[in-house]
């Protein structure tokens, strides 16, 4: 990913946090004729403050996992917020427009997950992790019936971490006044995305 060092980040909580925020990602790998890619809910582990696995699961009806072999190198894109960027928000209008954006490029080797007891585990913990981010009591134990049935139905994906690359885009390169003034522009804008956004220029500003 093409990353200028304005953009760069080089604390991995903060590639591990959007990770845990915007965790349908891209999951893309090399094929015969053609990369392929598909769209999976995630989880991250980690070490401490390390980014050590992402683990997900494929619908064996999907081909695209009888394309890989364990140890096979992917990459999977995780997008947060985004924004188109007006050039009239800024101090000097001569200029171009440009988008805002927030993104976590990560790349490892695959490990495929066929064992029921591992399945298991892979559903039972994404499934507390996202009921988790609805507030709700369900749980897979009032599923409980249809499991056997769902966990053929699928093929797990361990994936080892080899590097994390974190990329936020918001006008750091500009002067501060401008990064003020598209946040003031946005904050006129309905929208969690341009909420989040504002968040994050206010966070930069305040470190530097």
């Amino acid at each position: 990913m093409y990353t200028p060092s304005s953009f760069s980040v080089n604390d991995p909580s903060l590639g591990i946090e959007l990770i845990n925020r915007y965790n349908f990602g891209m999951f893309i790998s090399n094929g015969a004729d053609s990369p392929l890619a598909t769209h999976l809910p995630f989880m991250i582990e980690t070490e401490e403050t390390k980014p050590v696995k992402l683990i997900t699961h494929m619908a064996k009806a999907n081909k695209h996992w009888r394309k890989l072999n364990d140890g096979d190198e992917v990459l999977c894109i995780f997008n947060g917020p985004h924004a188109y960027i007006s050039p009239s928000w800024y101090e000097d209008r001569v200029t171009v427009p440009t988008w805002n954006y927030a993104t976590v490029h990560v790349r490892g080797k695959i490990k495929l997950i066929h064992d029921e007891l591992l399945l298991r585990k892979i559903v039972t913990d994404l499934t507390h992790f996202m009921e988790t981010t609805v507030d709700s009591d369900w749980s897979l134990v009032e599923g409980e019936s249809t499991i056997p049935i769902e966990l053929k139905a699928i093929v797990g994906i361990e994936i080892q971490i080899e590097e994390l690359i974190t990329k936020f885009k918001f006008n750091q390169n500009r002067s501060v006044e401008d990064q003020k003034k598209v946040i003031e522009s946005l904050e006129k804008l309905e929208g969690n995305y341009y909420k989040e956004i504002v968040e994050i220029m206010n966070r930069n500003l305040k470190a530097n």
